[in-house]
């Protein structure tokens, strides 16, 4: 028969153990008995004796469960920073827009102003004429070969 108080003692730190282990993901602290049985110094044949491998895989389970969740809450929680960064940016970019509009009434004003006609600013540009070619012109001087 097993002696009573290396077993209490055993369960103790193998439950302090367990209770530490599940808050950590299975990368940092696996659970299973081997390593359990590393972690307290004890043989894994040892904690299969007092049928401690049970509460191992319970809490195994339990880890695996927590792992999940904590993941989820970690990916909610970069969505939710991933918004509040483009709720930033959308206003920003509508703050730009206000001060867009502000500046072309200004422009329309004093288009009015100076006697033009506000609308003829929102006509388009007209085409460029490309009736002739200027390919092999020289550029910098005019075509009639006296300097500027």
């Amino acid at each position: 028969m097993a002696r009573s108080s290396v077993r209490e003692e055993l369960r103790q730190r193998m439950r302090d153990h367990l209770a530490v282990a599940e808050l950590h993901p299975p990368e940092e602290a696996p659970l299973d008995v081997r390593n359990v049985a590393s972690v307290l110094r004890v043989s894994p044949t040892t904690l299969y004796k007092y049928g401690f491998n049970r509460e191992i895989n319970a809490a195994e389970q339990r880890q695996r469960e927590n792992s999940l969740i904590a993941g989820a809450i970690i990916e909610q929680q970069c969505f939710k920073n991933q918004i509040q960064q483009m709720r930033e940016e959308l206003d920003c970019e509508r703050e730009r827009s206000r001060n867009l509009v502000a500046l072309i009434a200004i422009m329309e004003a004093n288009a009015a102003r100076l006697g033009f006609d506000p609308e003829e600013m929102r006509k388009s540009l007209l085409k460029p004429i490309r009736t002739t070619s200027r390919a092999g012109t020289n550029k910098s001087r005019p075509a009639t070969g006296r300097p500027f």
